[in-house]
């Protein structure tokens, strides 16, 4: 009697305690795809979730490929392969051999004295009339696809692991049968064109996967058991695994249907996405009440991502929970929403009756443990794949503590993993050192900063601080505690890095140390967000900074993009007294709230505020010695109100600028001269006298604007020849240009050798 049909499993049991599951197939076809294939810490669950896409097979009428009644045999052969390694006179095949243990199925076929043979491994098939040979063919061929592999690449084939074949049953043969009460394939024109169908996604095996388990989803688990779910409202950080729930959601849909259940869809859409195209008056409201008729009475949800998005009114004063709302009260449509504690309570002053109709559930951040057991099933379904140590887990959990504080775990630890897997692939595991330097090419941070195997000196910041900013070296020094507090892991976590005021006069630095202090945390200088507070003098341009823009460019869209930021707040004391409300919560507690109602997360931001209160003095503010001039603090004090002077970490004030200082302001913007492309493209080489450089310091010096004008002084009696030089002469390249100054008082004469 022929047994009947079912599937084979092949089962690797790894060193790492992971199950992977594989159906195995009879024959490969052209542009064919992988089999389907799970992973799991267990083989039950790995069959488990190998089960849908094994029911797929089923219901595309395409499993007879998959099924047997033949015996499989598991057997073992060892196979010697010479491994390969650089050389400058060509890729080298080694004499030493690396042996590798395959594993391969016989099974004898009915009618014919022939074996099917399957090497699971690598996917190959084939038939053949003596299994004497088989050890030989598999050899060459196998062979054949690894001689000259990198050593590396090898061991990794030859680790030793448990297989076996197992026989599964999972689903009968009838499984395409339908549910005469199914109405989930009713046409939905309007969600069609504005969202997604989340279950149809998973039947298709093309919704992102989810690892791990969830015990806030599995506590919920058991809603899958009503034929109409109720409306959800997900309330957690962002990172905290929102949406994941909702893709596990999906895929418990999609089982219940295949177990015989009510089928229904999840379609997942955005408030952006309702209302695209939507120009006209009425139309977006139109399409709203399109949706929830579609919706009505059916057993579909409709997943609408952020709360806040859509209790965002238009310019009407109406917003898509306005129209949406009634159906979810009255319990004729199911939606899923999502949210933060904050976002939570400003939707019950908003909004309180849809809140009551949801039912709400909370989503905690992860912990490290958590996290850190996410890591590797994580990394493994990248691609390529990605793996980090234990030691290195736990230092990469540890940074994203420290130093991304706007994200919750795992979320942002599974990002991190994503970028990963965009860098040159890597057979070994990653280093502790290894992702300390990832995260640092990541974040922009210096890896002196994040490594806590490395010193960091106050005196070594300072110094590289001062490199930019001649004459400050208090300021530099001030400023230099506050990354050395950070390294330390000292600075408050619910407030900015570090909040700085810089007083004093026009042109002596308190810019410039702003932007030194972006290029040392982040390593390039457009890593400062600079706001001019003296544009923020109208209710209007002060809302520009809390409403999202298209161009991204407000500083609520900055920030959010990019939380390891320098904030710069230029010349605070020109801006209008209701802009001061923002800047107390960005420096009181590291949050600002946009316009659509969203934290903006300032904890990781180092904010830097500058002002020239108490400047106007008789002294002027060039050449002086290094006492300040004037009380800054006084007047600083007179001026803003207690609360946020209480706020602030320190209060530096500039020193006017000595000569020594404006000379060395002159050698630093030649540096910046001779790198230009012009002078690099003819190997022109700048040298300048110490009386011309004297003579600059004292033509670009004003008692009212300090060191400003010395950019353009170079450019008027140096640039400005040199260009004049260079047009007359296109031959003119690799010469030596010394600038002297003349021997009478006047501007620098352009000597050309």
């Amino acid at each position: 009697m022929t047994a009947r049909p079912s599937f084979r499993v092949f089962v690797t049991r790894h060193h790492g305690g992971l199950v992977s599951a594989v159906l195995l197939r009879r024959h490969r076809v052209m542009f064919d795809t992988p089999p389907p294939a799970a992973m799991a810490e267990d083989l039950e669950t790995a069959l488990q979730r190998l089960a849908p896409q094994a029911a797929l097979l089923v219901e595309d009428d395409a499993a007879d490929r998959y099924l047997w009644s033949e015996q499989l045999e598991l057997r073992r052969i060892d196979v010697e392969i010479h491994p390969g390694r650089p050389d400058p006179r060509g890729y080298v095949i080694a004499r030493s051999t690396v042996p590798i243990r395959l594993g391969y199925a016989a099974a004898k076929l009915e009618g014919a004295p022939l074996y099917r043979v399957l090497v699971p491994r690598f996917d190959y098939s084939f038939v053949t009339e003596d299994l004497g040979a088989v050890p030989d063919t598999i050899r060459s061929l196998v062979f054949a696809a690894l001689v000259g592999d990198a050593t590396a690449a090898l061991y990794d084939v030859r680790r030793e692991v448990d297989e076996e074949i197992v026989e599964w049953s999972p689903i009968e043969a009838a499984g395409k049968q339908k549910n005469e009460n199914d109405d989930a394939d009713d046409p939905k024109p309007t969600l069609e064109e504005v969202a997604e169908d989340w279950v149809g996604l998973a039947r298709a095996g093309r919704l992102r996967a989810t690892v791990g388990v969830d015990p806030v989803f599995d506590a919920h688990a058991k809603l899958l058991e009503d034929p109409k779910l109720p409306s959800l409202l997900l309330v957690g950080p962002r990172g905290s695994g929102k949406t994941a729930f909702v893709r596990r959601l999906a895929r418990g849909l999609l089982e219940r249907g295949r177990g015989g259940g009510v089928r229904a869809r999840l379609w997942a859409t955005s408030a952006d996405r309702i209302v695209a195209g939507m120009v006209y008056l009425g139309m977006w409201q139109q399409r709203c009440l399109a949706i929830a008729g579609e919706m009505s009475d059916s057993s579909d949800l409709l997943y609408v991502d952020r709360l806040a998005d859509i209790l965002t009114p238009a310019a009407d004063g109406a917003s898509i929970a306005d129209l949406l709302a009634p159906g979810v009260i009255a319990d004729e449509l199911t939606l899923i929403a999502e949210c933060d504690e904050a976002e939570l309570v400003r939707a019950r002053q908003k909004a309180p009756a849809l809140v009551d109709a949801m039912r709400v559930v909370r989503m905690p951040e992860a912990t490290s443990a958590q996290t850190i057991a996410l890591l590797e099933p994580y990394g493994q379904r990248l691609s390529p794949p990605v793996a980090v140590t234990h030691d290195a887990s736990r230092r990469l959990v540890e940074l994203l503590a420290a130093f991304r504080r706007d994200t919750a775990f795992p979320g942002k630890a599974l990002a991190f993993m994503d970028y990963l897997a965009t860098r040159p692939a890597k057979k070994e595991p990653l280093s502790l050192g290894e992702v300390t330097e990832a995260f640092g090419a990541w974040s922009g941070l210096p890896v002196d900063l994040l490594s806590p195997e490395r010193a960091l000196d106050t005196k070594a910041i300072a110094a590289a601080l001062a490199k930019g900013v001649v004459g400050q070296d208090h300021a530099c020094e001030v400023a230099a505690r506050v990354i050395a507090r950070l390294k330390a892991g000292l600075d408050d976590p619910q407030r900015p890095v570090g909040t700085l005021l810089f007083a004093g006069p026009t042109g002596v630095g308190k810019t410039e140390l702003a932007k030194q202090l972006a290029r040392y945390l982040f390593g390039d200088a457009e890593r400062l967000v600079r706001v001019d507070m003296s544009e923020l003098v109208t209710g209007a341009a002060i809302a520009r900074l809390i409403t999202p823009s298209p161009s991204g460019t407000s500083l609520a869209d900055r920030i959010r993009r990019q939380p390891l930021s320098v904030v710069l707040f230029d010349e605070i004391e020109k801006a209008d007294a209701a802009a001061f409300d923002l800047l107390l919560g960005i420096v009181g507690d590291g949050r600002l709230t946009d316009a659509l109602g969203r934290l903006v997360d300032f904890r990781m931001s180092l904010i830097v505020m500058t002002t020239n209160l108490g400047a106007a003095d008789p002294k002027p503010a060039g050449f002086a010695s290094q006492e300040p001039s004037v009380d800054h603090g006084a007047a600083i004090r007179a001026f803003f109100r207690p609360e946020l002077i209480g706020r602030i970490d320190s209060i530096l004030a500039f020193r006017p600028l000595p000569a020594f200082a404006l000379e060395r302001i002159v050698d630093l913007e030649l540096d910046k001269l001779r790198a230009r492309p012009g002078l690099v493209a003819r190997n022109l080489r700048l040298e300048m006298s110490p009386a011309a450089r004297a003579r600059l310091a004292i033509l670009g010096h004003d008692p009212k604007l300090g060191a400003r004008p010395l950019r353009r002084t170079i450019e008027d009696h140096v640039v400005a020849p040199l260009a004049d030089r260079m047009s007359r002469s296109p031959a003119w390249r690799d010469a030596t240009v010394r600038i002297q100054a003349a021997s009478e008082p006047g501007p620098a004469d352009l000597t050309i050798p």
